[in-house]
């Protein structure tokens, strides 16, 4: 099932290819003028995962156009504004472009037209549809579409957004800011450029109207039949949400117009909005984030601190965390999440791995499988089942993931009930487990995670090759092997010194300094220690994390401290004393037997507002010095005890 934005409903799937096996895409690429942003980043990475669907879990030979807009307004605009070639502009965000989906695993599409270098199809097109009557010359050299004409042809304008056909507003920004027309010149308010006449200064190709360029729309109608062919006809033809109406809508009354035919696109796929904390990405309000900057870390726009630079799995899990033609919002929510759920996924493969390296070098291991097995073979099962079928429920990316979240959750039960009961789990089925989210990670594009490789690579028939295989070089080893000649040093000195707690201390430091910065993670368990390798720029992250977090917890207890001891303090004044001392005992000349003032120093006496404000005071100073009473052994405890001890007796 896809969601068809051309009927707005999930329909059935069904290729154009009458074997059923082939199926083309259209997706509308960038406009090469700036830097990609985060919505970028969404759209194509939400468009790499339906392909990959497609391909690795439906099996379908996949043929991936996606555009790249090289000659528009906007990069005319820009390159005035730098005094540079439109082409050289064109050309440096291109490449950065392409850089930013690399570093996202955005997979290279099939076919990538330039506009630039379909200049001549796109005349022909054009022409094509002036020949057919539904396109029209304005005098000046541009070339428009004529919307009236194709309406009495018993055509239908607007069939994505037919609310928004009047919109004059929609209709200006889909024609580009240096399209000035006379209205005069224009059959009709809707009517579009196909060919726009250049301007001085502006790019320009020849064409039978005079020296132009192309419009913005026709340029995807004109491509699509230049790299796919089939008259133009595509199965699936995607885009971000707000490339609806007038674009997609144009491009379908384009190629209508073309074929004379009535349906060009058999499903239309649209990306939800992508909004920043709560707010549409602008500029204007400062929140405007490239993926470049989200890749490398950017001040936060309301502290103005630096944030966390987000990984590429990161990024990808966040926005496969909602449904790809849903609203999105980039938030610190959403990015926790996300590195939540990354660390979820990571530390099941690093536990998986941490079981499986004893039993690949034991080939006696055993393989007999016991209740826990077939429960582990039935959630895996289950799982796969229940990925699959969200996968192909309109490419369900929230639910596929949910479905492997069960199976990790299952996993780890496997291997936490393996280790109570002392018994080694079975390898086979855990490698099997431990594949099948590997490799489902992997459709879904997230393939940068750590000790993905030791999992696929297991075999158990085959240890010692995988041994061999995974083993580091020499040069690799020495560092590791600096690391332990310096801890042994320190160890031996410690022990011919009868300092047990320094060999404690030294082991710690080899735990939570030196090993991390070599990439190794060092755990203590219950049964013995457990290392596993790990990015060590995530293992610095967590390092300063938990230093971060105990400094707070320390500043929290000392805090408390101060507050108690300043409390105590307090205390000290009894509360028939505490009118009768200090600046305040010449306010007043008598008292009742609980020291509370009746009169003032002229001996009148006070008004009963008075008394009552002052009776709560008097209270609440009783119910400090009782509370004192119960705590004064502690606060005698916290001046000996060291500041551990302290903080626990507070808690």
């Amino acid at each position: 099932m896809i969601y068809n934005s051309l009927t707005r409903s999930k329909v059935p799937f069904v290729p154009l290819d009458p074997n059923g096996r082939a199926v083309t895409m259209y997706v509308c690429g960038p406009t090469v003028y700036d830097a990609a942003h985060l919505g970028h980043a969404r759209t194509y990475i939400q468009f790499d995962v339906v392909r990959r669907i497609l391909r690795d879990v439906l099996g379908y030979d996949v043929t991936y156009v996606m555009n790249v807009t090289d000659v528009d307004d906007k990069i005319i605009m820009r390159s005035q504004e730098r005094g540079v070639s439109a082409e050289a502009l064109a050309r440096e965000w291109e490449t950065k472009f392409l850089q930013d989906m690399t570093a996202l695993h955005v997979e290279r599409p099939t076919a990538m037209p330039r506009v630039t270098e379909y200049v001549e199809e796109i005349v022909a097109y054009v022409g094509k549809i002036v020949e057919n009557g539904l396109a029209y010359e304005d005098g000046a050299g541009s070339v428009y579409f004529d919307t009236r004409a194709f309406a009495f042809a018993g055509y239908e304008y607007g069939k994505l957004v037919p609310e928004s056909v009047g919109s004059a507003e929609l209709l200006a920004e889909g024609e580009g800011k240096l399209t000035s027309v006379d209205a005069s010149r224009k059959r009709d308010p809707k009517d579009f450029a196909l060919w726009k006449a250049s301007k001085p200064g502006e790019p320009r190709w020849k064409s039978p109207w005079g020296d132009g360029r192309p419009g913005w729309h026709i340029e995807c109608s004109a491509m699509i039949d230049a790299t796919i062919g089939n008259g133009g006809a595509i199965d699936i033809h995607g885009g971000g949400f707000d490339l609806r109406f007038p674009h997609h809508d144009n491009e379908l009354a384009q190629s209508e117009a073309f074929c004379c035919c009535d349906q060009t696109v058999n499903y239309f796929a649209h990306t939800g909005h992508l909004h920043i904390r709560g707010l549409k990405m602008s500029k204007s309000l400062k929140n405007f984030v490239t993926i470049a900057q989200a890749l490398e870390g950017v001040p936060n726009p309301t502290t103005g601190a630096l944030e966390e630079a987000v990984r590429p799995s990161t990024m990808r899990l966040m926005f496969l965390q909602v449904k790809y033609n849903a609203p999105c919002d980039y938030s610190d929510n959403m990015l926790a999440n996300a590195r939540t759920l990354e660390k979820k996924f990571k530390e099941f493969f690093h536990n998986v791995v941490a079981a499986l390296r004893p039993l690949d070098a034991d080939a006696s291991a055993t393989q007999k499988w016991s209740r826990s097995e077939r429960d582990l073979r039935e959630a895996l099962s289950s799982a796969q089942a229940s990925y699959r079928a969200r996968l192909l429920d309109d490419f369900d990316t929230p639910g596929a993931l949910l479905a492997l979240q069960a199976l990790v959750d299952a996993t780890n039960s496997y291997l936490q009930a393996a280790a109570a009961a002392e018994f080694p789990p079975v390898s086979l089925v855990l490698a099997a487990s431990a594949r099948f989210v590997r490799d489902s990670l992997a459709t879904l594009g997230v393939s940068d995670l750590a000790s993905v490789d030791a999992v696929a690579a297991f075999n158990y028939a085959a240890a010692a090759s995988s041994r061999s295989s995974s083993s580091k070089n020499t040069a690799d080893l020495a560092p590791l092997l600096d690391a332990i000649a310096t801890f042994r040093d320190d160890v031996r000195v410690a022990g011919r010194e009868g300092d047990l707690q320094k060999v404690l201390a030294l082991c710690d430091a080899l735990r939570d300094g030196v090993l991390p910065e070599l990439g190794v993670r060092l755990e203590d368990r219950a049964s013995g220690s457990v290392w596993k390798f790990d990015d060590p720029d995530v293992l610095r992250a967590e390092r300063a994390q938990k230093l971060a977090e105990a400094k707070a917890k320390e500043d929290l207890r000392t805090a408390e401290a101060a507050k108690k001891k300043a409390k105590l303090l307090a205390a000290r004044l009894k509360p028939e004393d505490m009118f009768k001392t200090g600046d305040r005992a010449a306010l007043y000349s008598q008292f009742d037997d609980d020291g509370l003032p009746t009169h003032d120093a002229a001996g009148d006496p006070l008004p009963k507002s008075q008394i009552k404000k002052l009776r709560k005071e008097w209270d609440k100073q009783k119910k400090l010095v009782e509370w004192a009473a119960t705590h004064k052994d502690d606060d005698d405890d916290d001046d000996q005890a060291p500041p551990s001890v302290a903080a626990s007796n507070c808690l």
